[in-house]
């Protein structure tokens, strides 16, 4: 589901852009690339929510961005030059757009990375492609993203749709016959799982005996939790943000109600806070998402720990870091030229398995990475663990 942003404000930049365009950095494929001789030095920019309503998901992928700089960094950079990394906050959906254009005309960054989350994601990387810049999207699933034909856009993470058939997959090999609900706010990212669902178990013939949406800034959800248990779900699905998967706890603890079986998507229920603040009554939740830290990741987890104090919040560090990794060693195989990074990143075949987090790389028409994947965690003794 994508939201609307404001037209006039992308179109009101492009004057301006215009005079940075001597030095893009891309090649969306098919156009004239600058004479090797002038390439510009590649210069980046994260555009991310640090403050305001989803500054928690923001900086999570920032930390996890600022340590794949530090892993490149400590290996000697990109082609000898140590990456540099400028950053734009992105409070809302209205002034996403300037964000993304200051970090080009006033940081003169040329390859934009995001979003955090997938309501900022649609007009970021609508800014990026009208100044024909290329914007590599780390963490924001939703699968709108990718529909809209832009050229200088790829997309490294895991999508609704992912979501959507994992959670089929889920309920009709473990609760099939069983009273289904699906709860969700109706977000850019909540909404785009919710319609995954549905079109994954109506795909599989699951029926639903209850679906309800919810705004996104709702902070009271016992009408919805009330309509659930009058319904007699004993399977529920929840698409959640971390305010709403909390306020979902505080709903059923107040009607003296659980369904049997919680199966939680959206980085709501991923997030080590969200256990923080609901201790026990969290534990056998199942979870769905991209992998926290799993395997050869412990090495990503080690550097988060050390450098900021506190273990990983949630898996969008990892996601983030791996994407941004990804971004850094392609650009360093093509000897640090911006304009030959994305047909580069185009042509990458790396199996599933390849990347630390377990990830491979391989873009479709789209620029979606089909080797990124969700896995089926729960909760267990205040830890993510395989399900």
């Amino acid at each position: 589901m994508m939201h609307a942003f404001p037209r006039r404000k992308l179109l009101g930049t492009a004057l301006a852009l215009s005079l940075a365009r001597q030095a893009r950095a891309a090649d969306p494929g098919g156009q004239d690339s600058p004479d090797p001789t002038t390439s510009p030095t590649p210069q980046f920019g994260a555009a991310l929510p640090l403050t305001g309503t989803y500054a928690l998901a923001g900086d999570e992928a920032l930390r996890g961005i600022q340590l794949a700089v530090d892993a490149v960094n400590a290996n000697g950079g990109i082609a000898g030059k140590p990456v540099s990394l400028a950053q734009a906050d992105m409070q809302s959906q209205s002034n996403a757009a300037t964000a993304v254009n200051g970090l080009i005309t006033g940081e003169q960054a040329n390859i934009l990375l995001g979003s955090g989350t997938s309501a900022l994601s649609y007009p970021a990387s609508a800014a990026a492609e009208l100044a024909q810049l290329p914007f590599i999207e780390l963490t924001a699933p939703a699968d709108g993203i990718m529909t809209r034909g832009f050229k200088f856009l790829l997309r490294t993470c895991p999508t609704t749709s992912m979501a959507g058939t994992l959670a089929a997959n889920t309920i009709k090999a473990r609760f099939a016959g069983r009273n289904l609900g699906l709860l969700f706010n109706t977000g850019a990212t909540g909404g785009a799982i919710a319609a995954a669902v549905i079109s994954s178990l109506n795909a599989a013939k699951l029926p639903i005996t209850l679906a309800a949406g919810y705004p996104e800034d709702a902070v009271d959800l016992s009408d919805e939790a009330g309509r659930m248990m009058r319904a007699k779900v004993d399977v529920l699905l929840h698409a959640a943000g971390p305010d709403d998967s909390l306020a979902l706890f505080q709903a059923m603890r107040s009607l003296n109600w659980r369904p049997a079986s919680l199966i939680g998507c959206g980085d709501g229920y991923g997030l080590r806070d969200t256990h923080i603040a609901l201790g026990g009554a969290l534990d056998g939740t199942l979870v769905i998402a991209a992998p926290f830290f799993p395997g050869p990741a412990g090495q990503i987890a080690d550097a988060y720990t050390a450098r900021y104090a506190v273990p990983p919040r949630s898996a969008e560090s990892c996601t983030a870091y791996v994407g941004a990794k990804l971004v850094f060693d392609t650009l360093n195989t093509v000897g640090a030229d911006p304009t030959k990074l994305l047909p580069a990143m185009r042509k990458l075949n790396l199996a599933p398995g390849v990347l630390l987090n377990g990830f491979g790389a391989a873009f479709d028409a789209t620029g979606q990475n089909t080797a990124s994947f969700v896995t089926l965690q729960r909760w267990k003794n205040g830890a993510l663990v395989p399900a």
